[in-house]
C-alpha cells in the first residue's frame, strides 16, 4: 500500500502544527525529520488531525475506513490529545470553582486515551510488523492558575500507567516546557511557537523508536 514504512500523526491542533509560521517545521514535521535521520531512509506521513479536536474525537476519527487503514498500517504512530478537554473544563472553572467538570474531564479523555490505544493495537492485531506509539502528555499553558499544574500532573501521571503497553511510550512535554512556557509558546498564550514544536519533536525522539528500531525496516 505504502512504498515506504508510514508514520500516521493522530491528535488535535498540536499535530496540525498551530502556533507555528508557514517557513518553519511544527512538531509533525520535525519528528518526520527525526525518523528519516535515525532510519536513514525515507518515511511516508499521514497527518490526521484537526484543530480544537478533543479525545472523543480522535477516538471517532479512528472508525473512518481511511484513518484505520493508515493507523493499522504505520509503523510509528504519534498522538497528542487532551488539550481541549481540559481546556474547555478550564473554562467552567474559572466561572464556578467547581472542580467537578475538572475532575470529569480528566477522567474521560485519559478513558477515551486508553481506548483510542487499545484501537490501534488491535487495529496491529493481524500485522507482525513491529511499531510503536508516542503519546505527548501536556504542558501547562496558564501556569498563572495555581491549580493548572495539579491538574496537568495528574493527568500525566496517568498517561504514565499506558507504558504497560510495549509499543507506547510517554513523551513528557510537561517538564520539557516547564518554567520556560512564555518563551516557548505562540502570540495566542496556547499553542507552541516554532521552537516550541521543535522541543516537542526532540522530546519525543529522545525516547527511542524501539520496538521498531529493534530490527531493520
Amino acid at each position: 500500500m505504502y512504498n515506504y514504512p508510514l508514520y500516521a500523526a493522530l491528535g488535535d491542533s498540536l499535530t496540525v502544527g498551530v502556533g507555528s509560521t508557514i517557513f518553519m517545521p511544527n512538531f509533525v514535521k520535525c519528528f518526520h525529520q527525526s525518523l528519516e535521520s535515525f532510519f536513514r531512509q525515507p518515511i511516508a506521513r499521514l497527518v490526521f488531525a484537526r484543530n480544537g479536536a478533543t479525545t472523543g474525537e480522535i477516538l471517532e476519527s479512528l472508525s473512518r475506513p481511511d484513518v484505520s487503514q493508515a493507523v493499522g498500517s504505520a509503523r510509528f504512530i504519534t498522538l497528542t490529545g487532551g488539550g481541549n478537554d481540559l481546556l474547555r473544563a478550564g473554562k467552567v472553572w474559572l466561572k464556578t470553582r467547581d472542580n467537578t467538570f475538572i475532575l470529569s474531564a480528566l477522567h474521560e479523555s485519559f478513558a477515551n486515551i486508553e481506548q483510542i490505544i487499545t484501537k490501534i493495537i488491535d487495529l496491529h492485531s493481524s500485522d507482525p510488523e513491529p511499531f510503536m506509539i508516542r503519546i505527548l502528555n501536556l504542558y501547562n499553558p496558564v501556569p498563572y492558575i495555581p491549580e493548572s499544574h495539579i491538574w496537568l500532573e495528574t493527568f500525566n501521571e496517568k498517561l504514565l500507567s499506558l507504558e504497560r503497553f510495549a509499543e507506547v511510550r510517554i513523551a513528557d512535554i510537561y517538564h520539557a516546557f516547564y518554567g520556560r512556557e512564555p518563551h516557548l509558546l505562540a502570540r495566542d498564550h496556547t499553542h507552541p511557537n516554532p521552537l516550541g514544536y521543535r522541543i516537542m519533536a526532540d522530546t519525543t525522539a529522545r525516547l527511542g523508536f524501539a520496538p521498531v528500531a529493534l530490527q531493520k525496516i
